[in-house]
């Protein structure tokens, strides 16, 4: 009885092991076809709007767009985005940041960016960097 316990005990383990060795971790596959676009360069207005756009994202993901300042504070902006990026049934997505309010703030000033476009797990997918000039 004790050999058929253990020979049952190594099958699981064996078929776990086997069946687990080619999982890849879901965020990682996402990043893999990604794309995000923002064009470029953008004026240090402060009525300022930029578009993001995105396409080879699972369809139904809520985005988050994490803006990263030249100091390394990290913000969400989530309310200064319009509509709410979400992505439809062919993977793609598009918003409007209106930055106006960084610029009047002084945390935007001339010079380039990055944008982090995560899940709302905060799982990184893919990143964007924007220039501002004068």
């Amino acid at each position: 009885m004790k050999r058929f316990l253990t020979a049952i005990v190594f099958l699981i383990v064996g078929t776990l092991v086997v069946g687990c060795a080619s999982v890849t971790p879901k965020a990682e596959m996402e990043k893999s076809t990604m794309t995000v676009s923002a064009a470029g360069p953008f004026t240090l207005d402060n009525k300022g709007k930029l578009d993001f756009s995105g396409k080879g994202f699972v369809p139904g993901t809520n985005i988050v767009l994490i803006f990263n300042s030249s100091d390394g504070v990290k913000s969400d902006l989530s309310d200064a985005l319009k509509p709410a990026p979400e992505v439809d049934a062919s993977g793609a997505w598009a918003t409007t940041w209106s930055y106006g309010r960084m610029v009047k703030k002084k945390i935007i000033k001339a010079g380039s960016y990055t944008i982090d476009i995560v899940n709302e797990d905060y799982d990184p997918l893919a990143s964007v960097v924007v220039t501002f000039a004068q």
